[in-house]
Order: structure tokens, then sequence, then C-alpha cells
């Protein structure tokens, strides 16, 4: 009985990992776009890629779309990339262009000095997500 218990419980963590995890986490290459790292403070990460030439795509511009919680704070920083955060577990999501390419980079943290990246994604604004390379997991 117990090790049924626990067979199943394995089974139910492996089910969640795998529901969770999608192509753009690639564990064998932790290094992103401009050298980020899963983990890696958002302001630094945001560095390496405008020093790369990756620029800040600039979201909700015409549609009325009004920022509030996390997104006021990035947004009072002048990340004018950031698309949406969630009110539950402040993560959030931004979005960067070079070269005609897109780049998606998710973040987590309550406060703009604690917000770390977590993934990234090659895929564009309002673009249904697409398997990718390049991530960490």
């Amino acid at each position: 009985m117990k090790f049924s218990i626990l067979a199943l419980v394995a089974l139910y963590c492996i089910g969640i990992s795998a529901a969770f995890a999608d192509g753009s986490q690639a564990t064998s290459d932790r290094r992103g776009p401009a050298g980020i790292a899963v983990g890696e403070p958002l302001v630094t990460a945001r560095a390496k890629l405008v020093k790369q030439g990756w620029k800040p795509t600039r979201m909700h511009t015409t549609d009325g779309y009004e920022y509030s919680g996390v997104e006021r704070e990035l947004a009072a920083h002048k990340f004018f990339e950031v698309d949406v955060c969630s009110f539950d577990s402040s993560r959030c999501i931004l979005f960067y262009s070079k070269n005609g390419a897109c780049l998606r980079v998710d973040t987590i943290g309550e406060q703009f000095n604690d917000m770390t990246v977590t993934r990234w994604a090659d895929e564009c604004p309002d673009a249904p997500p697409k398997p990718s390379k390049r991530g960490a997991g």
C-alpha cells in the first residue's frame, strides 16, 4: 500500500512537471540571448540585452491599457516593454526585438529590485507561443 501511494505521488509530480514544461526550456542551455540567465536580476538582464542590440518593445502605446501593481512599478522605472503581470504571483512578461527577431522574457518578483528572470522564448507580442531551442529550465 505504501509503495503504491509513493508511486502515485511520483507519477503525479512527473505529470505536473511535464504539464508546465514547454519546448522553449532547454536544460543544457543555461544562458540565453546576450548571456542572460535564469535567476538573474531583471535590471542586469535588460542591460545585457540592450548592450547586445536588443531593443525594448514598447507595449500598450495605443490600446488604453492601464498599468497596475508591479506593471505600474516597471513603467515608473521606464520599463515600457512590460506586457502584463499577474496579480497573484507577480510574474511579468516583457518583450524585446532585434533585427526582426522577437524575444519574450518572463520574470518573477513583487518589487522592482527583486525581479528575476525565470525563462525566455523566441516569441513576439500577440503571437501564439512556439517551441524554441533557447531558454533554461
